[in-house]
């Protein structure tokens, strides 16, 4: 008896420590954009409340949502995205949910269009990294996407400090084809390898070529803004490459009469790295570096033709030069 006492007393407080660690969550009632019936309203907000998953939260009542933003003057969800200094102090003060979801639905010509963002209760502000937007045809195609979007939004915070490296601006003439491709794989890897995180760089391409936007070069900052929302990142990182050459130089030694040829490499340009929720520049990355083969012996170079010099340097510079200045760009550590 004193055993199956202690076992129900021990259930009961993993129980208890359960309810307390996951943070509270409200799902405020969905906003109507446009031609949107009622019932439509009811049943979106339904999916919503049903399509949370993870035990990282606690859904609230609608009733005890309702109660809480009375307390604070809002009569309307809408209210949530425009809240004034006084009422986000409220709203910090109430310690009964963490998060908000906010959305908004509407007819646009025959499809829905639904934005999600999650409202820190605490500070009473939007995060933009918690944002999503979905355009589909009905609701029932809403209520198949709806899941795993909200378990991006919900995601642990570290998750969403992805970054995604776009295609570099090549102003070379005549550049190799390989040069840029090649340039994204040996950054990609250095940067992962020092715990970056990136979204896949096959991923990145197959995205933005299904928007017509896969030749990324001098854009609007709304136009990046835009790329980071469908990617789902919160820096992007661009490179421009400004001179790739590879010179063959021959040379002679009167004193002994050897002949041979010394290859002499050059890469200039720059790296910035680009906020995707503003579309700014937070941070450049200028490199000049000039590379001199010689230290390579003849062994190892003896069947290398000019590509196989350009790839090394590629290697070399990203390796010895740009990434350790990449590194001190805080936005880029490891969290």
């Amino acid at each position: 008896m004193k055993t199956k006492f202690l076992l129900s007393l021990s259930v009961l407080f993993l129980m208890t420590i359960s309810a307390f660690a996951a943070d509270k969550l409200a799902i405020a009632e969905p906003v109507s954009k446009g031609g949107m019936k009622t019932e439509d309203i009811e049943a979106f907000w339904g999916i919503l409340e049903s399509s949370i998953k993870s035990d990282e939260y606690k859904l609230i009542s609608r009733g005890a949502l309702k109660q809480m933003l009375t307390e604070i003057g809002l009569t309307t969800s809408s209210d949530l995205v425009n809240l004034n200094s006084s009422q986000k102090a409220k709203l910090g003060q109430i310690e009964t949910v963490k998060y908000i979801l906010v959305s908004e639905i509407g007819k646009f010509g025959t499809q829905l269009n639904c934005t999600m963002k999650i409202l820190d209760s605490s500070t009473g502000e939007i995060d933009q990294a918690r944002t999503a937007n979905l355009r589909v045809k009905n609701l029932d195609e809403l209520a198949d996407k709806i899941e795993a979007t909200l378990e991006k939004l919900l995601s642990d915070e570290n998750q969403l400090m992805a970054s995604a490296i776009l295609f570099p601006n090549i102003r070379v003439a005549r550049a190799p084809a390989f040069l840029a491709g090649d340039f994204n794989i040996r950054l990609e890897n250095s940067l992962l390898n020092n715990g970056v995180k990136l979204q896949n760089l096959q991923s990145v391409a197959k995205i933005l070529k299904k928007y017509n936007l896969d030749n990324l070069y001098e854009l609007e900052p709304k136009m990046f803004v835009k790329v980071g929302k469908l990617l789902e990142v919160q820096m992007l990182i661009q490179a421009t490459i400004t001179r790739f050459e590879i010179a063959r130089i021959p040379y002679h030694v009167e004193e002994t009469g050897a002949r041979g040829v010394r290859y002499i490499g050059n890469i200039e340009g720059n790296i910035r790295i680009i906020s995707a929720q503003k579309g700014t520049t937070i941070a450049s990355v200028p490199f000049e570096e000039r590379v001199n083969f010689r230290s390579l012996s003849r062994q190892e170079t003896k069947d290398w033709t000019l590509d196989d010099y350009a790839k090394y340097m590629i290697k070399t510079v990203i390796s010895a030069k740009i990434l350790p200045e990449l590194m001190k760009v805080s936005a880029l550590q490891a969290k």
